[in-house]
């Protein structure tokens, strides 16, 4: 017993280094983890702040800059329309964050207090619309006026053109039959051919009067005045007023005056497909035409006054037959409606035969003749050709 006793005392001396050296071992392991731990902890934190502290640093300059840049001023934009009348007009009626905000414009150009013109971005639209009516009571309201007939007003438009309070303010193109049933103050606008700038101008300058005076002021427009009416220029000039208009549609000549004539502008077998163009395109250029196309319908608003040249074009650009039937429907709608048919050789010279005038709707393609039969035409028509001074269709 003392023996193994004494063994025993020599292996736990023995072992005893290697014990200590073991741990030791273990402990200084364990302590070069927890550093490096410690050491990647104290490497994320100081990423992480300085990530902060860069994107703080860039927002503050940021901030500056944008702080630092001037902002035009809006209120006292001046127009080339109607000049310092229309100034006068947003400083009495529009607000600033309405007139602050940037527009849609053909023109993206702004004129500030200085008189410096600045270029704004043409597609941004506006976050805000004027109200309806002035603080004064002044309103506007876009009227179609159809094709001229007054049985062809919408209801709508036929209350609003005979109120007696209404100041309506009209185009020279609207009838006679429709102005003679307007109750209120009228004032027409002599817009001829070469004189539209300033005839507009005068438009909006009546306009101004009336909103001013807190009238409800009706600007009545032929046919639809959306379609090739300078419809939308208006109501966003309109804005620039202060106020957004009310707009009441009216039916449109481009589809009404070939109806009224006898001539479907669509009818199967024979045009599947109708396009909508117009004789002029902005500062009087003419547009581009579109190619031809026998099952296709072609009309044309505000052309008769340069027939001549778009014939010649359409044949020669758009590779339209020189036997096209072409049909001008003549103040659609009026007891004086005249339809002069004819081809793409003749119709030019058969309008000023018959002395066609504004407002006029031309018809282009095969479906001028679906409908015609001799007791259409008068003693002065050709029959076999289908072409001279045709009778009106009754409509009902």
């Amino acid at each position: 017993n003392r023996t193994y006793y004494r063994a025993s005392a020599i292996n736990k001396s023995w072992n005893a280094p290697f014990c200590i050296i073991f741990r030791s071992a273990k402990s200084h392991i364990g302590y070069q983890s927890t550093i490096k731990r410690n050491i990647m902890s104290r490497q994320k934190t100081s990423i992480a702040a300085l990530s902060f502290l860069t994107a703080l640093v860039l927002l503050i300059s940021s901030v500056g800059a944008f702080l630092s840049t001037p902002l035009p001023q809006q209120q006292t934009i001046k127009s080339n329309h109607i000049g310092e009348t229309r100034t006068l007009a947003l400083n009495a009626f529009v607000d600033e964050s309405y007139a602050s905000a940037p527009t849609r414009a053909e023109t993206p150009i702004t004129i500030t207090n200085d008189g410096n013109k600045q270029k704004i971005n043409p597609t941004i639209i506006r976050k805000k619309k004027p109200p309806k009516t002035l603080p004064n009571g002044g309103s506007i309201t876009l009227v179609g006026a159809g094709p001229g007939s007054p049985d062809l007003l919408t209801v709508a438009a036929h209350k609003i053109i005979t109120n007696p309070n209404n100041l309506v303010i009209v185009d020279r193109l609207v009838s006679q039959e429709i102005r003679d049933i307007i109750e209120g103050e009228v004032k027409i606008a002599n817009k001829i051919p070469g004189c539209q700038a300033a005839a507009q101008k005068e438009i909006y300058e009546w306009c101004i009067e009336g909103l001013r005076a807190g009238r409800h002021v009706v600007r009545l427009k032929i046919g639809d005045p959306f379609i090739f009416g300078r419809g939308g220029e208006e109501v966003l000039e309109f804005r620039e007023f202060g106020v957004d208009p009310t707009v009441i549609p009216g039916v449109s000549s481009a589809f009404s005056a070939p109806l009224l004539a006898g001539i479907p502008v669509t009818h199967r077998g024979v045009s599947n497909q109708v396009v909508m163009c117009t004789g002029y395109g902005k500062n009087n250029t003419s547009p581009d035409l579109i190619k031809y196309h026998k099952e296709q319908t072609v009309v044309f608003l505000m052309a008769v006054g340069r027939l001549r040249t778009l014939c010649h074009n359409l044949v020669t650009k758009a590779n339209f037959p020189i036997d096209t039937p072409v049909g001008i429907v003549e103040r659609a709608g009026c007891p004086d409606q005249r339809t002069v048919v004819g081809t793409m050789e003749t119709i030019a010279d058969l309008a000023e035969e018959y002395d066609v005038k504004p407002p006029s709707t031309i018809v282009v393609g095969e479906v001028v003749n679906v409908l015609l039969t001799e007791d259409d035409f008068g003693m002065e028509v050709d029959c076999a050709k289908q072409q001279g001074l045709v009778q009106s269709m009754e409509v009902v």
